[in-house]
């Protein structure tokens, strides 16, 4: 009796060679399962809707479609020196402007490329561009971007992930932006909605720059302007002054009798101005006279200190035209194009995993079904054994 237990148990052992033995007994599960795998595979690559990916790259505008941001009256902003302070302070000063090395508005190619690209790579621009096409009739567009099994919620946010997104390396010196874009069963408008979305992008883009110039632009007029309006300002305050003192002087030389100019330097001190009432009555009056019709003269301007600077460059400011259909702010490189074949499913990679599922499947049964038979077999070796035992009993 023991004999038989240690007979059965060695034979309860399984090695390496009995599962190869196994699994060559039980081919038929191995390839049945591996075919299986394949069709399943192929099956679902026929019936599955294919997802098209297009991309466009951006890259940075030549210096040369830039130039109308670098006209000297862009680059050389006025400001005020310390005399003409002095002047809208105190009255006093002779230099009313000057030119520094600041711009009114500046725009190269790196700013513009950077701003344009932050627009392009934003959410709200692709929620706004979404709306915009929900707005358009486009009925073979539409049932692709907004289901109605989802809400609109959903809706959004799966039509923001279909956008991708690469900047260049660390070691790459180039200047792009690429831009990817997938959508479902048709790769005719994969690639128009991508162009869209670009021109969209780089419309609103453009948009603020010309805000944000003709902004700057504005400011600086209207600074310019209050520096006008005080510089004449002060002259009028400083010609009322000098109307004032010759009046005073003139009073002063009728009551003395002196109506007509007389200088004697024993009446001064050496190296002082004589007083202004030597001038006489005649000349005081008329020097008066003068400063007061000066203000029906169009051409009074031209006494005010530095007046004729400020206006030269509000003119020149105004007469700045920037032609915005001839800038270019960024550079579409290379647009979206058609894709040549689906970016999903990929099918001889979807083929290869069912075919390995098949097989592990396959291998499974097959050691499945082999453990099986052999416990068939031990079961009724087991059974006859008993039966032997009980009648040699």
């Amino acid at each position: 009796m023991t004999e038989n237990m240690n007979h059965q148990s060695h034979e309860d052992e399984i090695d390496l060679f009995d599962l190869v033995d196994d699994i060559r007994d039980k081919w038929y599960w191995l390839v049945g399962s591996l075919l299986a795998g394949i069709a399943l595979a192929m099956a679902y690559v026929m019936t599955a809707t294919p997802e098209y990916q297009t991309e466009a790259t951006i890259t940075e505008a030549a210096p040369s479609e830039l130039l109308p941001f670098s006209q000297a009256a862009l680059r050389n902003r006025l400001t005020l020196s310390a005399s003409v302070k002095d002047v809208q302070n105190n009255g006093v000063g002779d230099e009313p402007v000057s030119l520094p090395d600041e711009a009114v508005f500046e725009l190269d190619a790196e700013a513009a490329f950077s701003s344009a690209r932050s627009v392009l790579r934003s959410a709200s621009t692709r929620k706004a561009f979404y709306n915009f096409l929900l707005s358009q009739p486009d009925e073979e567009l539409l049932p692709l971007i907004s289901s109605q099994a989802l809400t609109e919620e959903q809706n959004l946010a799966n039509f923001l992930t279909r956008f991708s997104f690469s900047d260049p390396g660390k070691g790459d010196s180039d200047t792009y932006l690429t831009i990817k874009f997938k959508l479902g069963s048709n790769a005719e408008l994969a690639r128009d909605v991508l162009n869209d979305y670009i021109a969209y992008a780089l419309i609103l883009h453009e948009k603020r720059v010309r805000d944000e110039f003709e902004r700057k632009v504005h400011a600086e007029l209207e600074l310019y302007q209050t520096w006008v309006d005080n510089f004449r300002r002060v002259y009028e305050s400083e010609k009322a002054r000098q109307i004032a003192r010759l009046e005073e002087a003139a009073q002063i030389a009728a009551s003395i009798g002196q109506k007509k100019p007389f200088y004697n330097t024993n009446d001064v001190v050496v190296s002082s101005e004589p007083p202004l009432y030597m001038m006489g009555e005649q000349a005081l009056r008329q020097e008066a006279e003068l400063l007061r019709k000066r203000s029906d003269s169009p051409s009074e301007d031209i006494f005010v200190s530095g007046l004729s600077v400020v206006k030269n460059s509000i003119a020149t400011l105004e007469g700045i035209v920037v032609d915005w259909n001839e800038v270019e702010l960024v550079d579409v490189d290379q647009p979206a194009l058609l894709p040549l074949k689906p970016a999903k499913p990929r099918k001889l990679l979807i083929v290869a995993l069912g075919a390995v599922g098949g097989t592990m499947f396959g291998l499974l049964a097959a050691l499945v079904a082999a453990a099986s038979h052999r416990h068939l077999k031990r079961s009724h070796r087991r059974s006859s054994s008993a039966l032997s035992y009980l009648e040699k009993s």
